[in-house]
């Protein structure tokens, strides 16, 4: 990395790479295919980012390299408008005025004709995008890709979705046909499980996994300013090399990584349905967080649980899929600016989100698998920042914080609210636990 690069990471207030990026770097500037696994807030944006803005901004000069084709360099697709807004927001806070000219968002939910002529004008050599759009300049032939030498594939396990086949289907057909020796991709993911590493084959053959977790605070790296971790492992698999291990076994491997973020305290409410509202609103005030994502599994329920929570005089927001880019913004700034105390969100609104001192996660609704609890769980203890996550369960629901204690390796105590503090669970009110033996102490969240 050249000294003007530096320079502006520094301006940024970075210093130090984090270990996801430290890891799958390399490897990704050699123009490898690359699956790169690390828990949000990890940096792993920076880590596919910066190889792409070397190898397109000339250090020397501070000028772009522009081939003869001045076509796009680089694709990034990313499943939801705000994961795909932070991920152009990374390229201007580097660069400034030059991330503005060679970067340009193609995302639904915005002005189509506003980004086709955006396309038009700048002639970016970074496009970030959803799919719908991306498939959709495609078709028209506003954006052509056949000369894109790296896609990335942000959250991928996302990606696979149903609802999202045909459009990635046709991403990848026509993205780096024209570039000799074909294209490279990377695929990013908090969790890159052997299915999902199966599922992209078609995609990207001879993937390199690359698993990076953490343990403990280290100095400020590449996130943004703040505390990162130094690493436990970081873990490099060649698909290719089958003489390393089996393939089950290799697999067991892979999938026994938790890519969950340090620092993190979780913990569980048992309540009956009808009482789960009130019990969420006594466990924001008993553990004084500030800054709160509140999730739900069905858009019908994000309303419902704002109203309630408002009617107690609680300021909260909420963000779905059925909103317009405008009105998501409007809502996300609000929350940013601390004018709400809690956001109630679905699973796909919040892919990307990525709010400074974001004290706490809560479950209202248990996550569909251990995918999506990594997922929820990754907006709060960010760059080494401490946080919080709690599910409120119904009795019934107990078996499944059991099992996602077992999977994915971490103890969730059982925890309940009493006079505005947090307190043991009541044996009743924890049936798993045997009493709720392992709650934390009083305050302790």
């Amino acid at each position: 990395m050249g000294a003007r690069l530096t320079r502006a990471l520094e301006r940024a207030g970075v210093e130090t790479p984090s270990i996801a990026q430290r890891a799958a770097m390399p490897a990704i500037a050699r123009g490898e295919n690359v699956a790169m696994q690390s828990h949000t807030g990890s940096g792993k944006t920076l880590a596919y980012l910066l190889p792409v803005i070397c190898d397109i901004v000339d250090d020397e000069t501070g000028t772009v390299r522009r081939d003869a084709g001045n076509g796009v360099r680089a694709l990034v697709v990313a499943p939801s408008q705000e994961l795909a807004m932070q991920i152009v927001r990374q390229v201007e806070r580097l660069l400034g005025d030059l991330g503005r000219e060679i970067t340009q968002q193609a995302i639904g939910g915005a002005n189509a004709k506003r980004q086709e002529e955006a396309i038009r004008r700048k002639r970016p050599l970074i496009v970030v995008g959803t799919p719908g759009r991306l498939a959709e300049l495609s078709r028209t032939g506003i954006l052509q890709t056949h000369g894109v030498k790296t896609l990335v594939v942000d959250e991928a396990d996302d990606l696979l979705a149903s609802n999202f086949r045909r459009d990635m289907a046709r991403i990848s057909e026509h993205t780096g046909k024209a570039v000799p020796g074909g294209r490279q991709t990377v695929i990013v993911s908090a969790t890159l499980k052997q299915e999902t590493l199966d599922a992209y084959s078609y995609l990207a053959p001879n993937l390199t996994h690359i698993v990076a977790t953490y343990d403990k605070p280290s100095p400020t790296a590449l996130t943004t300013p703040g505390e990162d971790e130094e690493v436990e492992e970081a873990d490099v698999a060649d698909a290719r090399d089958e003489k390393s291990a089996s393939a089950a076994a290799r697999q067991e491997r892979m999938q026994g990584v938790v890519s969950l973020p340090p620092h993190i305290t979780h913990c569980s409410v048992i309540s009956e349905r009808r009482h789960k509202v009130d019990e969420l609103r006594r466990a924001i005030h008993a553990t004084d967080v500030q800054r709160a994502l509140i999730f739900c599994n069905f858009g019908r329920r994000l309303e419902e649980v704002q109203a309630k929570l408002s009617a107690r005089r609680m300021p909260v927001g909420v963000l779905h899929g059925g909103m317009d880019k405008m009105e998501r913004q409007k809502e996300l700034a609000k929350f940013r600016r601390g004018e709400f105390r809690a956001l109630v969100v679905s699973d796909l609104a919040a892919r990307g989100l990525d709010v400074d001192d974001c004290d706490a996660v809560f479950n209202l609704e248990l996550p569909t698998d251990e995918t999506h609890y990594v997922h929820r769980a990754g907006r709060t203890g960010r760059m080494g920042s401490p946080g919080v996550v709690v599910t409120i369960a119904e009795p019934q629901e107990a078996f499944v914080l059991e099992r996602f204690e077992r999977n994915l390796g971490v103890k969730i105590n059982d925890i309940a609210t009493k006079g505005g503090e947090v307190v043991r669970a009541a044996p009743e009110r924890a049936p798993r636990r045997g009493g709720g033996k392992r709650a934390p102490k009083p305050r302790s969240v």
